[in-house]
């Protein structure tokens, strides 16, 4: 038998994803059919813009009535006459302008001209006036671009964005606790250590330590060290599997570069884990199953499980976020 043409699989995708799904997010969008579809197929491209912020959800309560808000105290606070005071790390906003040519450049999206430049550039300088404690850090506008590039509007990857660096795992980069990004290199390394004894091995023989270099793929959750398409597929798998599937992903991308590796001194090594890894992969599908065969040994996913299980007490005592009211005075 003929098997269905890749137009016809692709529309059956969407199909299932817009049709079946996201309509009924509440009731089947986390069911062990739709997850298990999810993990072997990942979400349809054209349907992210719809399934992305089901999955990430809006525990923050973000309203466009705020972002509007947010956008305009970002421009007045972007003109030279008039401006008022920066509060906290308000002033990083200007940092953006920045970084948006420098967003995968060679696709030339987000350049002066690009079709979404002005989408990001209000996405990210929200953000700044947003988390005023947090605010724009490097890095930060791939993992923006790449939601601009599959949400409908700029509210909608806006409120993606926030929500998700507002996970405990992403304030622990953006925030730099020590307690808690300590902890998870170290579920790094057993991960390493289990699948890979061998390049546990040599980065310890060549002094390369995971901090070094992981810490940049996690912050950005692989939006700047991989291609658009297969950053896009990471992130599908780690909005069904959570956080374990960082360290899945970062194992399996040294897998595939191991070959090189091997023959390299540690500056080469650095330089590499560092530099455009891009360029480097191969076709997605070997990548992804790189990163798929990775095991993660129950020591770890036993640390995972209690660093976890701390932050989410250590969330609910922490006094309550500003709402978004709280938000709007703050910035009109």
């Amino acid at each position: 038998r003929r098997p269905p043409s890749p137009d016809a699989a692709m529309w059956s995708c969407y199909s299932f994803w817009m049709q079946q799904v996201a309509p009924n997010w509440e009731v089947v969008g986390r069911s062990k059919k739709v997850e298990a579809f999810w993990r072997l197929q990942g979400v349809c491209p054209l349907a992210r813009g719809a399934v992305w912020p089901l999955a990430i959800g809006n525990p923050l309560h973000l309203n466009r009535d705020l972002f509007h808000i947010l956008v305009k105290r970002a421009r007045q606070a972007r003109a030279p006459v008039g401006q008022g005071p920066a509060f906290g790390r308000e002033g990083t906003a200007r940092l953006v302008q920045t970084d948006l040519e420098r967003t995968w450049a060679h696709l030339g999206l987000f350049h002066a001209d690009g079709p979404y430049a002005a989408q990001l550039q209000e996405v990210l300088e929200a953000y700044c006036f947003f988390r005023p404690d947090v605010g724009y850090v490097q890095g930060m506008s791939f993992q923006a671009a790449l939601l601009v590039l599959h949400c409908q509007d700029a509210f909608t990857a806006f409120t993606c964005l926030a929500n998700l660096l507002s996970r405990p795992f992403f304030l622990s980069f953006y925030r730099d606790k020590t307690a808690p990004l300590q902890l998870r290199m170290q579920i790094y390394d057993r991960v390493l250590a289990y699948n890979l004894p061998e390049m546990q091995r040599l980065f310890l023989e060549l002094d390369v330590s995971s901090g070094m270099y992981v810490t940049l793929w996690f912050v950005t959750l692989f939006a700047k060290q991989l291609p658009v398409a297969i950053a896009a597929r990471v992130w599908d798998q780690y909005l069904v599997d959570g956080e374990c599937f960082m360290y899945r992903a970062a194992v399996g991308i040294v897998a595939v570069l191991a070959p090189e590796l091997r023959e390299m001194d540690g500056d080469q090594v650095l330089c590499t884990l560092l530099g455009n890894i891009a360029n480097r992969l191969p076709h997605h599908p070997k990548v992804l199953e790189a990163m798929l065969g990775v095991k993660l040994p129950k020591e770890a996913q036993t640390m995972l499980d209690h660093l976890t299980a701390e932050e989410t007490v250590q969330e609910f005592k922490r006094p309550a976020a500003r709402s978004p009211k709280r938000n709007a005075r703050a910035a009109s």
